[in-house]
């Protein structure tokens, strides 16, 4: 999350993509401390747990193929609405 807030304040599109629960407290907590409140993150529908939990190639090709639009429409400017109000 860090990372993409930087890249972005130095000119350079970037995309964070977070968990529902973190990104409704901890990545907008940080973007608002980096200066950039409105920062859109695109939200995947995950457990805590960590990725190694996920039942191979598949699980991974689901989250990435629920990712891609909101990563995209964030890249191009293009209208889009979180579902994790900012």
């Amino acid at each position: 999350m860090l990372d993409a807030l930087l890249m972005e304040k130095a000119g350079i599109p970037a995309v964070s993509i977070g968990v529902e629960k973190l990104v409704k407290t901890t990545g907008r907590g940080m973007a608002r401390a980096q200066g950039i409140p409105d920062y859109p993150i695109a939200v995947i529908s995950h457990s805590m747990g960590p990725l190694a939990d996920l039942k191979g190639e598949h699980d991974v090709r689901v989250l990435a193929l629920a990712a891609a639009p909101q990563v995209e429409a964030i890249l191009t400017g293009e209208p889009w609405t979180s579902p994790v109000p900012t």
